[in-house]
C-alpha cells in the first residue's frame, strides 16, 4: 500500500482512549505531498468525575507522523512551511471540537528525545543530560481559547509541537481545561473539582517529550 504510514508510538496513557486512527495527506507542495498518520486519543477517566450533562470531548491530545514524498531533507523553510500549516490545522481541530476564541499565546523551543530515548519526567525541560536515543528541538506554540460545556463556560490551554524528525515531521498537541470561569453552580463545582490544570499539562507535555 503506498500511503502506508506508522502510527506515531506514544508512551502509555492511563485513562485515555483512542478514538480515532486515520491517514490522509493534509496538503501538497507543488510536486510534493504530505501523507499523515494521526492518531486522537480522549480522557475517559475524567468522565467519571464530572455530571452527565456536562460529557463532551473537552480534553483531548493527538499525535501525528507527518512523510514528505518524495523524501525530502529537512531545512528550515520546510520547518517553517509545516509550522504553519500545522497551526492553521490545529485551530481548526480545536474549533471542531467546541473550542472558541482560540488565540496564540507564546511560542518556545524544547529539546526532546527521540529514536528510543526515555526522558525522565521530572527533568527540568532544558536538561541536556545523555539519556539514550536522539536528541531533536520541538517548537512548542500554546493557545488560550474557551470553551462551555453544560452552560458552564471554562478557559482552557492548548499547545501544538512540531517536531522534525529524520525528513520527517511529528505534530503532538492537545487541549484541557484550566479554570472554571462560570455557569450552573452544580456543574461549575463539579468542573471545578476534576480540573488539575498542572496535572493535565505534566501529562501533555509527557507525551510531547516522548512520542516517536
Amino acid at each position: 500500500m503506498p500511503d502506508a504510514l506508522a502510527p506515531p508510538t506514544l508512551p502509555p496513557l492511563e485513562g485515555w482512549v483512542r478514538v480515532d486512527d486515520a491517514t490522509d495527506r493534509p496538503f501538497e507542495l507543488g510536486p510534493v505531498s504530505v501523507v499523515a498518520r494521526t492518531v486522537v486519543y480522549e480522557d475517559a477517566a475524567i468522565r467519571e468525575r464530572v455530571p452527565a450533562t456536562a460529557d463532551g470531548p473537552w480534553r483531548f491530545l493527538f499525535a501525528s507522523r507527518l512523510e514528505i514524498r518524495p523524501r525530502t531533507p529537512p531545512s528550515k523553510s520546510l520547518t517553517k512551511l509545516v509550522g504553519k500549516r500545522a497551526s492553521a490545522g490545529f485551530r481548526s481541530r480545536l474549533e471542531a471540537r467546541g473550542f472558541s476564541d482560540v488565540r496564540r499565546v507564546e511560542s518556545r523551543t524544547l529539546r526532546v528525545r527521540v529514536g528510543g530515548g526515555q526522558r525522565d519526567d521530572a527533568r527540568d525541560d532544558d536538561d541536556r543530560s545523555n539519556d539514550a536515543g536522539n536528541e531533536a528541538e520541538a517548537d512548542v506554540i500554546r493557545y488560550a481559547a474557551t470553551v462551555e460545556l453544560a452552560g458552564v463556560e471554562l478557559a482552557a490551554d492548548a499547545y501544538l509541537a512540531v517536531t522534525p524528525v529524520d525528513g520527517e515531521f511529528l505534530l503532538t498537541g492537545g487541549a484541557y481545561p484550566r479554570e472554571v470561569r462560570g455557569g450552573d453552580a452544580e456543574t461549575a463545582a463539579a468542573l471545578r473539582e476534576a480540573i488539575e490544570p498542572e496535572r493535565f499539562r505534566e501529562e501533555l507535555f509527557r507525551v510531547i517529550r516522548r512520542v516517536e
